[in-house]
């Protein structure tokens, strides 16, 4: 037999080390909505330049080409000139430049902006054999007004909304193709349809007053509704223009 005696340590007079403490983690549990309505509008402006690699859509047709008296063009054999429009998968060059007003609440932002830009794209006019008459390197001018919504942190957003744009001007190249299809005097402003609205979307970095964005636009409506070809057998000529736009730019915080 045995006999064993359980003694409980003096812990009044024992030294607490106080290293092995756990410390309380702390997660900041603050949700989007709870931020907005913490907060309260701010306001801040800024402007942004940059480039662009545009492709263009445009509805498949064999034209009639017409002289400029209307009437169609014929060959030396007396036949009708036609040329066949047709899509193809390169991308034409452009820019654009402007300013913009942000105004934000917590995460939340809204920035409409005023831009110029120039939107390129290129097709091609093939011959009645099927070989290439022509390649249209095209771009035109438009003045777009984007209504953009995002949600930002310190040094990143991302961000979408439409776009209501102004298209009012055709580059020569691509005025000298079609005027073999239309009259000349018929190639200004009012060969674009407008306003038309195309959509955006986004994400940007900003590393103190500066920034750098990416986004891209998708048409979603025609440029142009113009009618094309002699009177008696007029086509319809759609243009749509899609674009990676790439941009650096000031904002004053």
């Amino acid at each position: 037999f045995g006999m064993a005696q359980i003694t409980k340590p003096d812990t009044a007079n024992m030294p607490i080390d106080t290293s092995l403490k756990v410390k309380p983690v702390v997660f900041d549990t603050m949700s989007y909505s709870e931020e907005y309505r913490r907060d309260k509008w701010r306001f801040s402006w800024g402007a942004r330049v940059g480039g662009a690699r545009g492709k263009y859509t445009i509805n498949e047709n064999t034209i009639d080409q017409v002289s400029p008296s209307g009437l169609p063009v014929l060959d030396q054999n007396g036949k009708i000139v036609k040329n066949q429009f047709v899509n193809n998968k390169l991308f034409g060059t452009g820019y654009s430049g402007g300013v913009f007003a942000r105004f934000v609440r917590g995460s939340f932002f809204v920035q409409p902006e005023l831009m110029y830009s120039s939107k390129a794209g290129k097709f091609d006019l093939l011959k009645n054999d099927g070989s290439l008459y022509k390649r249209v390197n095209g771009s035109f001018s438009s003045l777009d007004m984007p209504l953009l919504i995002g949600i930002r942190s310190n040094k990143s957003r991302i961000f979408f909304g439409p776009t209501v744009n102004f298209a009012y001007k055709l580059n020569n190249e691509m005025k000298d193709a079609l005027s073999e299809f239309i009259a000349k005097e018929k190639l200004n402003h009012q060969f674009f349809n407008r306003p038309i609205m195309n959509f955006n979307v986004g994400l940007g970095f900003e590393f103190g007053s500066f920034f750098f964005d990416v986004r891209y636009e998708k048409s979603i409506k025609s440029y142009s509704l113009q009618n094309i070809g002699p009177s008696n057998s007029p086509k319809l000529f759609n243009l749509k223009a899609d674009g990676f736009h790439v941009s650096i730019g000031f904002i004053q915080k």
